[in-house]
C-alpha cells in the first residue's frame, strides 16, 4: 500500500508543490523514532507569518493567505520539538524579476527598522493562541520535546534592518533573536548575496563587525543566501561555529544560483558549522530525491554538520509541501540505513551543538 500526501497550501502560489509518495512503515518509524528524540527545522516560514497583516505589494499578493494556528497544528501532530521562525527583512522590496526572487528598488533604513518591527510583534504574537512557547536557549528543545510542546526560536532572514548601526543586533537580541541570515536577496551594508551582481566582493568591513557583534550577543550568524566571497570572509573573522541554514550541494544537475559548491560548504563545516539541507525544487524534483541530496550531503561534510531547514511555507516548489511529511522524512533516512544515532543528529543534535 502506497499512501500520496500533498498540501493544500502552495509554497508559492505559482507553483505547485510535489506530492509525495511513501509505505506506511516509513511514517511508523518515523513516528517511533520522533517519541525518543527531540528535532529541530533549524529554518521555516510557518504559515507564512511574516506576510500576515503586511502592507500589499504586487509580489505579497501573488501568496494564497494561511491560517497559522492551522500551521501550529500540524507541527504538534508531527511532532517537531522546534522550529527556528524566520522574518523576511526585505518583504517591502521584493518581487519577480528575470531569473527568480529579487529587489525591484531600494529599500530605506526606516522602512527596514518599520518592517523588521512588524514582523517581529507578529511572531511573538503567535503563542497567545497556538501554545508556542519562544525559545531563547537550547535547553528549550529538550524541554518542549519532553512536555510535547514546540519551541519557536526567532531568525531575521536579511540582515537590511540593522542598517549602519550595529546597535541594531544587541537590541535584536534584547528580542531573543536566536540567528541572522546576513544577507537575503539583496546586497546590504554587510554583505554580497548569491543571486545579484557584487557590490562589496564579499563580505564588507562593515559586516566584519557585525559578525563580531553576533558573537558577542550569543546570536547564530546565518551565511545562506551569502555569495561563495561573503561566506569565506565570513569563516576568516569567526570564532564560533556558524550555518547555512537551508543551501543545497550543487551534485551537477542543476544550476540555480542557490546551490553550492561542496567548498563553498566546507567554508562553514570546517570550523564546526552546520548545512540544512531544504527540499526546494530545484537540483532535486521529489522527495526521493530530497533523501537522496541529505544522504549525499552526508558523506560530503559528515554526519556532525548535516540539519535540516525546510523553508515551509516560502520555498520554491517544496518536494516536501507541509509538516505531517516530517515523520516520513525520518522514516525514509532510517529506512536508507540512516542508524537512530546519526538521525538524531541530523534532525536536531547538531543544531543544538551550535547553539550551545
Amino acid at each position: 500500500m502506497c499512501i500520496i500526501c500533498s498540501s493544500n497550501n502552495s509554497s508559492q502560489s505559482e507553483e505547485n508543490v510535489t506530492p509525495v509518495s511513501y509505505q506506511p512503515k516509513q511514517l511508523e518509524a518515523g513516528e517511533a523514532f520522533l517519541a525518543k528524540y527531540p528535532t529541530i527545522d533549524i529554518h521555516a516560514h510557518p504559515g507564512r507569518f511574516f506576510m500576515n497583516n503586511a502592507p500589499e505589494t504586487p509580489f505579497t499578493s501573488r501568496y494564497a493567505k494561511l491560517d497559522i494556528t492551522e500551521t501550529m497544528a500540524e507541527i504538534r501532530a508531527s511532532s517537531i520539538s522546534a522550529v527556528f521562525f524566520s522574518t523576511v527583512a526585505d518583504l517591502p522590496v521584493l518581487g519577480f524579476i528575470e531569473g527568480g526572487i529579487g529587489p525591484t528598488r531600494e529599500l530605506t533604513d526606516a522602512e527596514a527598522k518599520w518592517e523588521h518591527n512588524r514582523q517581529v510583534d507578529y511572531f511573538e504574537n503567535i503563542g497567545a493562541d497556538s501554545g508556542l512557547e519562544i525559545g531563547r536557549s537550547a535547553d528549550d528543545v529538550d524541554a518542549a520535546h519532553e512536555h510535547k510542546s514546540i519551541a519557536g526560536f526567532l531568525s531575521i532572514e536579511g540582515g537590511d534592518f540593522i542598517g549602519c548601526d550595529i546597535e541594531k543586533i544587541s537590541e535584536a537580541a534584547k528580542r531573543s533573536v536566536q540567528s541572522i541570515t546576513i544577507v537575503h536577496y539583496r546586497n546590504n551594508h554587510i554583505g554580497d548575496t548569491q543571486t545579484q551582481p557584487p557590490s562589496h566582493d564579499g563580505l564588507s568591513k562593515f559586516g566584519q563587525t557585525a559578525i563580531k557583534a553576533m558573537e558577542d550577543a550569543n546570536i547564530l550568524v546565518d551565511l545562506s543566501h551569502a555569495s561563495y566571497d561573503t561566506v569565506r570572509g565570513a569563516a576568516r573573522i569567526a570564532s564560533r561555529p556558524m550555518m547555512l541554514s537551508h543551501s543545497n550541494i550543487d551534485f551537477g544537475d542543476d544550476k540555480h544560483n542557490r546551490l553550492i559548491s561542496a567548498e563553498h560548504a566546507r567554508l562553514v563545516t570546517d570550523g564546526g558549522g552546520i548545512v540544512g539541507a531544504v527540499p526546494a525544487g530545484f537540483g532535486q524534483q521529489n522527495f526521493d530525491e530530497y533523501i537522496e541530496t541529505i544522504l549525499r550531503m552526508v558523506d560530503i561534510l559528515g554526519v556532525d554538520h548535516i540539519a535540516i531547514g525546510t523553508d515551509m511555507d516560502f520555498t520554491y516548489r517544496s518536494v516536501m509541501p507541509n509538516y505531517s511529511l516530517w515523520p516520513v522524512l525520518a522514516g525514509s533516512l532510517l529506512h536508507r540505513g540512516v542508524n537512530e544515532t546519526e538521525l538524531a543528529k541530523i534532525m536536531g543534535g547538531n543544531m543544538v551543538r551550535i547553539m550551545q
